[in-house]
């Protein structure tokens, strides 16, 4: 019988903080050694994080001051096609400037998306890349103060971080022109139900309908997972609501996809019935039958772009061009 390993609890930051008796940014701004903490907290803490053995190695100022060329990347769920490709361009541009990179997945929650973070300054990480949909921007202000920050598909203010976005308003707006050719159109989204900082497309597609006085469309949004289950089960209740609706707007090529599967299980035809667009342009979905007109995003260059921004070392603002893909669920 194979004997099993014990297992052994991580300390994390949340310990420190109640070990200390303060609250968890208490302990990351002791860490980090910021001037806004007063003397006795920041010695409170560096002894409750010595005793628990929280990464001692942060506590270091050395390590806390002296920049490695390890780059962290992080990433809400590597499981979606979406980011491998966007991964590609941050090694590729990462190790052209001499760096590796550390990938971190949090699956879009916030305490994750900060222990990531943290972890990349216990490694003295020269810099942050990456999406967050779960941390607030005063908390993610607060990191940029400590390490080069640069995220992607959100902007912070342009003294705060770096920013590399996809022009999703301008994407938005060519699909539902598109979709707004159908006769007598009906227009329903599928809109990701995950983290804090997604609502761009949701607002883009508000904006667009109403530019072609179709009122206002918010009661035919629905939320789900990004995903195609997400998709198909967020289609079947926008359908039972909205019977009528006759073309699908959706936050990505998953929920795209499983949107196309939750009108034919429904005995439609697509696009007859109901015209289908994603966003992203996933390999896969020229291979899915009917293959899925979509917003194509230059995910490769995404990445490389992140990269290019954080060794910039220049708080700007980059929009990087998107286009519409027509297939046949259109």
């Amino acid at each position: 019988m194979a004997r099993r390993l014990p297992q052994i609890k991580r300390v994390t930051i949340e310990d420190v903080a109640r070990e200390a008796g303060v609250g968890r940014q208490t302990v990351s701004r002791a860490l980090r050694d910021l001037p806004e903490i007063a003397p006795d907290t920041r010695e409170r803490v560096l002894a409750a994080a010595t005793r628990l053995g929280y990464r001692p190695s942060a506590l270091a100022k050395g390590m806390r001051t002296q920049r490695s060329d390890v780059i962290a990347l992080i990433v809400s769920d590597i499981a979606n096609p979406f980011y491998p490709a966007v991964a590609r361009g941050v090694y590729d541009a990462a190790e052209a400037a001499g760096c590796s990179v550390v990938l971190y997945n949090t699956d879009a929650d916030p305490d994750r998306e900060r222990d990531a973070i943290e972890d990349a300054l216990a490694r003295s990480a020269r810099g942050v890349v990456g999406f967050f949909y779960g941390t607030p921007d005063d908390v993610l202000a607060d990191y940029a103060r400590s390490v080069p920050l640069v995220v992607a598909d959100r902007e912070l203010p342009s003294d705060v971080a770096a920013s590399v976005s996809n022009d999703f308003a301008s994407g938005t707006a060519a699909a539902v022109e598109l979709l707004a050719r159908r006769p007598d159109p009906c227009l329903g989204m599928l809109d990701s139900s995950v983290g804090v900082a997604v609502d761009e497309r949701r607002l883009a597609f508000v904006t667009a309908c109403a530019a072609h006085g179709f009122g206002d469309v918010s009661a035919r949004i629905v939320q789900g997972p990004p995903t195609i289950p997400g998709g198909t089960e967020a289609t079947r209740r926008l359908l039972s609501a909205w019977p009528e609706v006759n073309g699908i707007f959706a936050f990505n090529d998953l929920m795209g996809i499983g949107a196309v599967q939750a009108v034919l299980a429904r005995g439609g035809a697509v696009p007859r019935d109901c015209a289908v667009v994603g966003f992203d342009d996933l390999e896969m979905s020229t291979y899915v039958h009917p293959a899925l007109t979509t917003v194509r995003i230059d995910k490769y260059e995404h990445g490389r772009a992140l990269i290019g921004a954080l060794l910039s070392d220049a708080a700007e603002s980059t929009l990087l061009p998107v286009s519409l893909i027509g297939r046949a669920t259109t």
